[in-house]
């Protein structure tokens, strides 16, 4: 014969055991009646740790940027200033070369020319 406390601590385990799966997320819900009822559902995956949507917009704003410098200054000027640029230290070198014209910088500052004018 079973023991009837025995039934109800294994079932208060095995709640317990799905309370503290971390791969289940608890949510506390009402139901109709007003019942609040705790449901598990899996949780959703982890994002990755590289936020590439920012990294993309960021890379976008620093081509605008760009292209908006070059786009005022004229290439000879602009062209100029990133010589300057290569004279100086480790960190110099380096935003000169992040801020030398490429094509997509030509490009869009062309376009930003033929707009703002």
């Amino acid at each position: 014969m079973a023991d009837a406390n025995k039934e109800r601590f294994d079932q208060r385990l095995s709640g317990l055991g799905k309370k503290n799966d971390p791969t289940q997320r608890i949510e506390k819900r009402v139901r109709k009646d007003g019942l609040v009822v705790h449901v598990a559902t899996p949780k959703s995956k982890r994002r990755g740790l590289i936020p590439v949507k920012g990294l993309l917009i960021a890379a976008a704003l620093f081509v605008l940027l760009k292209s908006f410098l070059f786009a005022e200054l004229g290439e000879a000027e602009y062209l100029e200033r990133v010589e300057g640029l290569k004279q100086g230290g480790a960190v110099q070198v380096s935003a000169a070369f992040l801020l030398d014209a490429d094509p997509v910088t030509r490009s869009v500052a062309s376009f930003l020319k033929n707009t703002l004018q």
